[in-house]
């Protein structure tokens, strides 16, 4: 872990965060968390929700590289490498 202060501890995401943002169009959230980190998927889908329950994909990103994509599909929401 880099421990610079723009890199913060977040309890909830269970990861050090550098960034989130939301398209509300595209209603597609972006997680940014430092590089080796990964986050709750739980955690995260309800973080996004609390946005706009009508939220659809959440985009992670470890030390800038794409890194998971949780999509929901019908009620469930599901994780999938980027390829």
């Amino acid at each position: 872990m880099s421990g610079a202060s723009e890199d913060r501890w977040d309890e909830r995401l269970v990861c050090y965060v550098v960034s989130l943002a939301y398209d509300f169009r595209g209603r597609t959230g972006r997680l940014d968390m430092i590089a080796h980190n990964c986050c709750d998927m739980g955690r995260c889908v309800a973080i996004f929700r609390g946005i706009d329950p009508e939220v659809a994909v959440i985009e992670t990103y470890a030390g800038g590289e794409r890194d998971t994509i949780f999509r929901k599909q019908g009620k469930e929401w599901r994780a999938f490498l980027p390829g």
